[in-house]
């Protein structure tokens, strides 16, 4: 093991390991990598983990040997100093402890320096969901007598039936649908490969869409991804967030109206409708329960607000439900 080797060599050793071996989203490693080595502009707000090193070891080439508890405690103070929320610094501290951990696995350093250092506390934030009644608004909403309309419709459907991400959606291609079985194959993070059920809703919009493809696909009728655009592309994933905002500006006014929405609104009409964590949980190809069980404190939350609304004794909204 060599103690000297410089840290920026060290963080790009990691970012390929993330890379190939974990085989991470390019959209990961990036964040990843901006949050370890810094970039442009960095140095206002936000520093990365190495530039902060730079500063306070006043060596141009901080080495592995450099790094202990009190350069990360300092790392940490300095984004407070700067004004950074709690979960943006909860976010770097986690890349600084991965990378940490790599570091020992490999080699790299004798003890990790990181593993007593607290992750800040952060407030609790409920996903945005849609109530089941907009959720349907929502798919009602495409205009069906058009090909783009029929995508649409077939892909609003599609992630509200099986809580798939942005990405999984643009990256669908038809060897992964079996229409037959009502049932898609899934490449999620890290490269992991899951099978997800949907609903006939879904199938029927599926196959009114897959018939007027090809009014789509022009040039691109050999492009062997399910969504498209109108110039036979593969739809990218931040054409599929502006549409997605498209419609569900029409059904809600919260402010965040994203693919992500539709996730946030499967999982919780699923417990809603008695389904287990560990079913909902493998659906949305989470690692562990505790990524799942966040939806539990909506389904509760909504379960509250009702009891506060309709029980004469819940001391709550007892008047307003009483004047409704």
């Amino acid at each position: 093991m060599s103690q000297s080797l410089p840290v920026h060599i060290a963080i790009r050793r990691f970012i390929e390991y993330l890379e190939i071996e974990r085989k991470y989203s390019p959209k990961t490693v990036e964040s990843y990598q901006y949050d370890l080595e810094g970039g442009a502009g960095s140095r206002g707000m936000s520093p990365g983990f190495h530039e902060h090193l730079v500063r306070v070891t006043g060596r141009g080439t901080p080495e592995m040997a450099d790094v202990t508890q009190r350069e990360i405690r300092g790392y940490i103070a300095e984004l407070h100093k700067r004004g950074l929320a709690r979960r943006s610094i909860a976010r770097k501290l986690a890349a600084v402890k991965s990378f940490m951990k790599f570091a020992l696995a490999f080699g790299l350093i004798e003890t990790n320096p990181a593993r007593l250092v607290q992750t800040p506390k952060l407030e609790r934030r409920l996903p945005t969901v849609l109530t089941a009644s907009e959720a349907g608004a929502l798919m009602e909403l495409p205009d069906r007598a058009t090909a783009e309309g029929l995508r649409d419709a077939a892909m609003l459907e599609l992630l509200y039936s099986t809580g798939i991400r942005r990405a999984e959606l643009c990256g669908i291609t038809h060897a992964d649908l079996d229409l037959g079985h009502r049932t898609l194959k899934v490449l999620g993070k890290g490269g992991k490969e899951r099978i997800v059920p949907f609903g006939k809703p879904a199938e029927a919009a599926l196959r009114d869409y897959l018939k007027r493809r090809p009014e789509l696909a022009g040039d691109g009728s050999m492009e062997p991804h399910l969504f498209i655009n109108r110039r036979g592309r593969v739809l990218s994933g931040s054409d599929l967030y502006k549409l997605v905002n498209r419609y569900m500006s029409r059904i809600t006014e919260q402010k965040k109206r994203s693919p992500h929405v539709l996730r946030h609104s499967f999982a919780t009409h699923m417990l809603d409708g008695g389904a287990g964590l560990r079913e909902v949980g493998e659906m949305l190809g989470h690692a562990s329960l505790s990524s799942t069980q966040v939806y539990t404190h909506v389904t509760i939350e909504r379960l509250k607000d009702a009891y506060a609304r309709a029980h004469p004794r819940a001391g709550g909204r007892a008047d307003d439900a009483a004047g409704e």
